[in-house]
C-alpha cells in the first residue's frame, strides 16, 4: 500500500548556507502534510557519480510513493532537462544527468517525464537554483498526489552515466576463475567500496589487489576475511560490505589514504594459493 507524503533530500549544497531550508518551505508551502527528510547534503561539490551511488544505497528502502529528490547539478541553467520518474512505486525528482542510473538499473519497470508544465514549479525560475524552483515543487505535488505525467512529456531516454563493469574470467584448460572490478565509491570512512558482487566470491578463499587508475603497478595484496575485526588495527583487510559487494578497509583506518587509491582504481580478485 502506497504510502504518500514523504519526501527525501539528497544535495551537494552543505548545511551552511540556506538552500536546503529553502527548498523545505517550498515543499511544504505546497505539501504541508509531507514529511521531509534530509538525507544527504555532503556529496562533494558537483559529483554526480558518488550522488548516484548513496541514492542507491536507500532510494527501495522507503516506502512506495516516497518522492527522492537528488539534486547534484553542474549543469544547472543549461539545457540539460529536468526529469521526475516513478520506479518500483517510488519516486525521483532530479536533473537529467546520470544521477539516477544505479536505481534505474534495479527497476523491472521505469517511467519518466520531463518537467515542464509551469504549473508544477515556481512564477519565476533562478538560473543557479532548481532545486528550490523546479525540484522542490514538482516533488511537493508529486507527495501530494499529483499523477507523473501531469509535470511533462514522457522522457524515453535519461542520462545513464558510463560507468564501468566489473568482469568474471574464466581460468583456462580449467585454471582458477579471476574477477576484476573497479573501485565504485569511498565512503567517509575510507573504505574502498567495490562493484564486484559478493555471489561471486563465495566459492573460493581470495585475495585481493587494487590498481591506481590509469594502470599504474599493483598497490598491494589484500587477504579476504568476514569482518574488519579479523585483521589487528592498522592493517588491510577486504570484506562483503552492506551493499552486497567486496570493499576494502583498513581496521580502524582509512584504505583510500594508505593505498592513495580511490574511485575508478581497478580490483583483481585471485583464488588464494594454499602453501605446499
Amino acid at each position: 500500500m502506497a504510502t504518500p507524503g514523504i519526501v527525501t533530500l539528497l544535495t551537494d549544497f552543505g548545511t551552511a548556507d540556506g538552500f536546503v531550508a529553502a527548498m523545505k518551505g517550498v515543499i511544504l508551502s505546497i505539501a504541508p502534510q509531507a514529511r521531509v527528510i534530509d538525507a544527504v547534503h555532503d556529496i562533494a561539490p558537483g559529483d554526480v557519480e558518488a550522488a548516484a551511488w548513496v541514492l542507491d544505497q536507500y532510494f527501495f528502502l522507503y516506502p512506495e510513493g516516497t518522492v527522492h529528490v537528488a539534486v547534484v547539478d553542474p549543469g544547472v541553467g543549461t539545457e540539460r532537462r529536468a526529469l521526475a520518474a516513478r520506479l518500483e512505486g517510488r519516486y525521483l525528482v532530479a536533473p537529467d544527468n546520470g544521477i539516477g542510473t544505479r536505481v534505474f538499473r534495479r527497476a523491472a519497470r521505469l517511467e519518466c517525464v520531463s518537467i515542464e508544465n509551469p504549473t508544477f514549479m515556481r512564477p519565476e525560475i533562478s538560473r543557479t537554483f532548481h532545486g528550490r524552483d523546479i525540484f522542490a515543487p514538482a516533488a511537493a505535488h508529486l507527495a501530494s498526489g499529483v499523477p507523473l505525467g501531469e509535470l511533462g512529456p514522457v522522457l524515453p531516454d535519461p542520462v545513464r552515466l558510463d560507468l564501468p563493469e566489473p568482469r568474471r574470467i574464466e581460468g583456462e584448460d580449467g585454471g582458477p576463475v579471476r574477477l576484476e572490478g573497479h573501485v565504485v565509491h569511498v565512503d567517509r570512512f575510507g573504505n574502498l567500496i567495490t562493484d564486484i558482487p559478493a555471489a561471486w566470491l563465495e566459492s573460493h578463499s581470495w585475495v585481493v589487489s587494487l590498481e591506481k587508475a590509469g594502470g599504474a603497478s599493483s598497490v598491494q595484496q589484500v587477504p579476504l576475511r568476514r569482518t574488519y575485526g579479523e585483521v589487528a588495527r592498522g592493517e588491510l583487510v577486504a570484506v562483503i560490505g552492506s551493499m552486497g559487494t567486496l570493499e576494502v578497509a583498513v581496521r580502524e583506518g582509512s584504505a583510500a589514504a594508505a593505498l592513495a587509491v580511490g574511485r575508478r582504481a581497478r580490483v583483481l580478485c585471485e583464488v588464494a594459493v594454499s602453501p605446499g
